[in-house]
């Protein structure tokens, strides 16, 4: 099973983020937990049907240098980032990556300690493309979206892609309809759109 998992909404302060979020959809997001040695922390608010949205921001407690949290401290700017598909096997897609010579790294081992002192445990895989999603596996972790502020949904994700970029839309369209996944992927300018519904009404998140 394959499914948008979650989208990452990146920021420079995660509190700045967590009031911009708020004031759009009239949810608060919780506090989520530090990824060590990424140089990030999170905060989250759920999307039902098993999916999420994270806020994602430099975590000032760790060293940042050569790190995420570097990146998005750096690039100063709020929006999309980048977005997760949940599958329970990152062999396979690594497989069908490879069939449509798009390439892969290696599966990374990731944990966070909730503010509860649950702790989470999960596998990542990233494609080399980093318009692509990248790929996550919960392993036994309960799913984040069944503990985080309920009220938004996600209606509509849309993905647009340059022919220059290291994976035209074709490709990209092709890799997610081998996933079983029917986002639409557009020529255009690298980006991604997110319509959600929420207590204040429709909601659209831009690309980053």
């Amino acid at each position: 099973m394959t499914q948008l998992d979650h989208i990452m909404y990146a920021c420079p302060d995660l509190q700045t983020g967590i009031d911009e979020i708020y004031a759009l959809t009239g949810v608060m997001p919780v506090m989520g937990g530090s990824h060590p040695g990424v140089g990030t922390r999170n905060a989250l608010l759920s999307l039902d049907n098993h999916q999420y949205l994270e806020i994602i921001a430099p975590d000032p407690a760790q060293d940042l240098e050569g790190t995420t949290g570097q990146l998005l401290l750096d690039h100063g700017g709020t929006g999309i980032r980048s977005w997760a598909i949940a599958c329970d096997s990152l062999a396979n897609v690594q497989t069908l990556a490879a069939a449509r010579n798009i390439g892969t790294r290696d599966i990374i081992d990731m944990s966070r300690t909730t503010p509860d002192g649950i702790r989470l445990a999960w596998q990542l895989l990233f494609l080399t493309d980093p318009h692509m999603p990248f790929f996550i596996d919960w392993l036994q972790s309960p799913h984040p979206a069944l503990s985080t502020p309920t009220g938004c949904q996600l209606s509509a994700f849309h993905i647009s892609a340059s022919h220059i970029s290291a994976t035209g839309p074709e490709t990209y369209q092709d890799f997610l309809s081998d996933l079983s996944l029917s986002m639409p992927v557009t020529e255009g300018e690298n980006a991604f759109t997110a319509q959600l519904e929420t207590p204040k009404g429709p909601v659209l998140l831009y690309t980053w």
